[in-house]
């Protein structure tokens, strides 16, 4: 998922920076899936279910950022089976929409910010 450029004190000093990708997923004709996405490798407190994500660009320099299964960014995407996307396999490729966004008004060094998170999917 790519954010593009991100100003906290001018572009989004109101507005939050939105972003999708899709996780594409390829299960057995009839059978039940959850996915399930972590907290990413520079993970802040926060639960499972929930987590705390966060982008880094080195140490101490850090973009709070979150990833929600619903366009209207409701609910997060989560490493729980409550806050997983549940499917049922077709035995085809099936794309799941992942929406991104990042809060406004953060203050943030200048820098390339990145995260890594891990899908898992259990069937």
């Amino acid at each position: 998922m790519a954010f593009g450029a991100y100003n906290g004190v001018m572009a989004n000093a109101s507005i939050a920076l939105e972003a999708k990708s899709t996780v594409v997923s390829t299960c057995t004709s009839g059978a039940g899936a959850l996915v399930t996405v972590n907290a990413g490798a520079s993970a802040g407190s926060g639960s499972a279910g929930a987590p705390l994500r966060r982008m880094t660009a080195g140490e101490g320099h850090y973009l709070v950022y979150q990833v929600y299964s619903d366009v209207a960014r409701g609910s997060i995407w989560g490493n729980t089976a409550p806050t997983g996307v549940a499917l049922t396999g077709t035995g085809g490729p099936q794309t799941l929409t992942a929406y991104g966004s990042v809060p406004a008004a953060q203050p943030a060094a200048s820098g390339v910010y990145s995260d890594q998170l891990g899908v898992t999917i259990t069937y």
